[in-house]
């Protein structure tokens, strides 16, 4: 009876012993995980966790975020009144040169998103409207693509800011560190950690450098510079990129139905509530692809026929390849030309 207790007190040891060998192990397989979010709080490489002067890196950000932390950082001195809101192709719209078309004292900010969705549009109109803010002029900037989306794109490059989704802002947190920890981004963005050079083929580092304006968001395109550079050879030597075109009309299928337009109607309330002055453009498209009629009578009947240009299918602007940085962009220059036509009788 005596050999009981130590028996016992032999057993508890063991599975004392035992337990602290698995906290131990434990430990050790949480330490590259922690070390990682260690980076991630430290870094901050997406910009999404503290507040910055200067919304540029060498890698690739979430241009909802970037955008809306402009407006903010800057609506208090600057007062935005006039919002260029859509898709990429708003590159091609500079705020200085919108606003010579604005009354005296106007003062534009591009909210844009990579592919985005009207849904986005939306949000972020009536975030402004939530704001406080004075939506005085927009000017939108749609294709058939843009028109098809209705519901928000995901992934870390799609989120839109907490303030304009009102989702919970740690479960967006969430996903920008799973987006960091996914190797496809982690190993060149350690690379580039430890050399301080973005290389080309590194997938989400933005080798160019600045490409927006800090003040309105506006975009710096790299291949302007290229272009002046290279003068033709540009398109010459992009033969692959920019197709022949025969010349032949051709009807993109329709893009807008009951949900899309539940969408526009959305947008248009917001609008119509401040007065707002709407230009909403459908962009020329390269490939010289016409919108639908019945998506234009659709955008007519929504936002007003005077309101809506149609710059889609074969036309002088969509015609010349030198107004195009590849198929699915346009150059400021561009920009310029649909301002003034639209703008002409003003």
């Amino acid at each position: 009876m005596k050999n009981i207790p130590e028996t016992i007190t032999g057993t508890n040891i063991c599975q004392h012993s035992a337990f602290l060998r698995l906290v131990r192990k434990m430990m050790l397989f949480a330490i590259p995980f922690w070390a990682l979010i260690a980076l991630y709080v430290y870094d901050d490489p997406f910009m999404v966790l503290r507040k910055y002067d200067l919304y540029d890196s060498d890698v690739m950000l979430n241009e909802h975020h970037v955008g809306w932390q402009i407006y903010k950082n800057h609506n208090d001195s600057v007062h935005f009144n006039s919002f260029i809101l859509g898709n990429s192709c708003t590159m091609a719209f500079r705020c200085k040169e919108w606003e010579k078309y604005l009354d005296s004292g106007d003062r534009a900010v591009r909210l844009f998103g990579n592919s985005e969705s009207i849904k986005a549009i939306s949000l972020k109109l009536r975030a402004l409207d939530r704001e406080g803010a004075e939506i005085k002029n927009a000017l939108i900037i749609l294709d058939r693509a843009s028109l098809s989306h209705f519901e928000l794109l995901t992934g870390a490059r799609n989120m839109l800011p907490a303030a304009i989704s009102g989702r919970n802002p740690f479960s967006i947190q969430l996903e920008f560190i799973q987006a960091f920890a996914t190797p496809d981004f982690l190993y060149p963005y350690l690379k580039y950690r430890i050399t301080g050079n973005v290389e080309r083929n590194m997938k989400r580092m933005n080798p160019y450098g600045r490409i927006r304006d800090s003040k309105n968001n506006d975009a710096f395109n790299p291949r302007e510079k290229q272009i002046q550079q290279e003068g033709e050879a540009y398109w010459k030597n992009r033969k692959k990129e920019f197709p022949e075109r025969d010349g032949i009309v051709t009807i993109a299928e329709p893009a807008i139905f009951q949900k899309q337009r539940m969408v526009l109607d959305e947008i248009m309330e917001v609008l119509r509530r401040h007065g707002t002055s709407i230009r909403v453009i459908i962009s020329p498209d390269y490939n010289q692809k016409e919108l639908h009629p019945n998506d234009r009578k659709i955008l007519q009947n929504i936002f007003g026929k005077e309101n809506v240009y149609d710059f889609s299918g074969i036309n002088e602007f969509t015609k010349d390849y030198h107004n195009y940085y590849e198929p699915g962009h346009y150059r400021p220059l561009l920009g310029n030309k649909l301002l003034e036509r639209i703008y002409k009788d003003q």
